[in-house]
């Protein structure tokens, strides 16, 4: 029987790389790796890292869970991608029913490649754009024309950092969607004779071999597209109606070269559309009346699909909860999840198992927060990833730890007002007593969560320093839960 796993977090920056050993008397009888991939990441940045992963392992991992296709959390499989072909073998891998081929599942996948494809379109104009001066051009005569122009270039770097995010595809296009199971094959990380299953929903785990007393709750991502679109609760910043903007959808059908049905697609009618030679275009393109122009204005509507895609995509998260039997005891790793994926845990969904006394037992989503004393914290702690009261309230546990996958060192720029959330920071200071791990520099780290509106106990900073300093200069943090 199961007794206690040890949780290896890899320092590889702001990224999920996890290694859990789970051991019966002391010795590892289940290796479970979960994710694998760093914002901003070099091959060198996991070389070291990986070939560790291959010696504490044997080269066997016998469970590959990877969360969402995002790159900070994939991209390593294809860095080191030589040495996962070369050194290790995955007996099994789970994916989230978003990357099956069910129709539904497929559908999803279409409607995100439309966006991915635009956005990475909208980004190479607007560098271009910005490399030509054409923003420049446009507000030379305007008052503040530089500081317009600083706040463009801003605007662009944000956007082509979101778009980093996404793996690199090679001609992605509609009638041809890549799923996470195609690029690890590609990279033959994933082998013939590797297991491939897809998670849902309430789906209860408990007997996979040689891990006995162990069972898992599948969280999310939610089968439903209005949940996964979901990023905040309050003040959330998607678009609070089924259907895209009108706006949006003309932008996506210039740039995927889809067939426009219907007038009600353009952002204004067709009889103001004037053909490439039309005299009032060369007029209103002279140096003094180009600002009256939307060459490149209308490419500004990017931002705000980019932020509800990047949502979309952090929602389809494979979360889950890996229980101790016989205590009870749960670990949460909830990916990258928005509020969406965690709200969609309390609605209506249960989870369904035998009891030590051969009953039928429902839980629902408080009883698993409420026993979690280990939590993975969500998006690298930024303000959307751990909800309030459906969320971080609810873990009660007095034996409570954390882990924190935030590092300056290798973050988006664009990150930086989100990351680390000091409200969410201090509170998981106060529920763990200092038993708080950070995968970056915990002391720039820390100047960002003791702020004027937060009281953070010394107490428990004095322990937290205690606990994560025999880990400096290492590449990798351990911490052991007991079942």
């Amino acid at each position: 029987m199961i007794d206690k796993v040890k949780i290896r977090m890899y320092r590889i920056g702001t990224g999920d790389f996890f290694l859990l050993q789970f051991k019966k008397s002391d010795i590892v009888s289940f290796n479970l790796m979960i994710d694998c991939g760093c914002i901003n990441a070099a091959k060198s940045d996991f070389s070291a890292k990986v070939e560790d992963l291959s010696t504490e392992t044997n080269g066997v991992i016998d469970l590959l869970i990877v969360t969402h296709e995002h790159a900070d959390h994939i991209n390593g499989f294809e860095k080191a991608s030589e040495i996962f072909n070369k050194k290790i073998s995955f007996k099994k891998v789970w994916f989230a029913w978003t990357e099956s081929n069910e129709t539904y599942a497929n559908t999803f996948r279409k409607e995100h490649a439309k966006v991915k494809i635009a956005l990475q379109k909208a980004t190479i104009l607007l560098n271009e754009r910005l490399e030509d001066g054409s923003f420049q051009k446009m507000y030379a005569t305007e008052h503040n024309g530089l500081q317009m122009n600083d706040s463009i270039r801003h605007f662009v770097s944000s956007l082509t950092g979101l778009s980093e995010l996404n793996p690199e595809d090679e001609q992605l296009s509609l009638d041809s969607i890549p799923t996470m199971e195609d690029i690890l094959r590609k990279h033959k990380v994933i082998k013939g004779d590797t297991i491939v299953e897809f998670k849902d929903p309430g789906d209860v785990v408990e007997d996979l071999e040689n891990l006995e007393g162990i069972r898992f709750f599948i969280l999310g991502p939610p089968i439903d597209n209005k949940s996964i679109k979901i990023k905040e609760v309050k003040g959330e910043g998607y678009e609070k109606r089924e259907k895209p903007s009108t706006l949006e959808m003309a932008f996506l059908n210039i740039f995927n070269q889809a067939d426009i049905e219907s007038d009600d697609l353009l952002p204004f009618s067709d009889e103001y559309i004037l053909n490439e030679n039309h005299d009032i275009k060369e007029h209103y393109q002279n140096s003094d009346n180009y600002w009256r122009t939307i060459d490149n204005e209308w490419l500004m509507s990017a931002g705000s699909l980019a932020l509800r895609h990047e949502t979309s995509i952090n929602n389809t998260s494979l979360a889950m909860a890996i229980q101790f039997i016989n205590s009870e005891r749960i670990l949460l790793f909830p990916g990258d999840a928005e509020h969406g994926n965690w709200l969609s845990w309390h609605n209506k969904l249960e989870w369904s198992f035998r009891d030590l006394n051969n009953k039928i037992k429902k839980v629902n989503a408080e009883y698993i927060l409420n026993n979690t004393v280990f939590y993975k914290v969500g998006h690298h702690l930024s303000q959307n990833g751990t909800p309030k009261e459906k969320g971080l309230e609810l873990m009660k546990s007095d034996d409570f730890s954390a882990m924190v996958t935030l590092d300056f060192d290798k973050i988006n720029a664009g990150w930086l007002n989100t990351m680390p959330n000091d409200l969410i920071g201090s509170e998981l200071i106060r529920k763990t007593q200092g038993k708080l791990f950070f995968v970056g520099d915990r002391k720039q780290i820390l100047k960002n969560i003791a702020t004027e509106r937060v009281i953070v106990n010394k107490t428990h900073l004095q322990r937290l320093e205690k606990l994560n300093k025999p880990f400096d200069g290492k590449f990798y943090i351990d911490h052991e839960i007991t079942g």
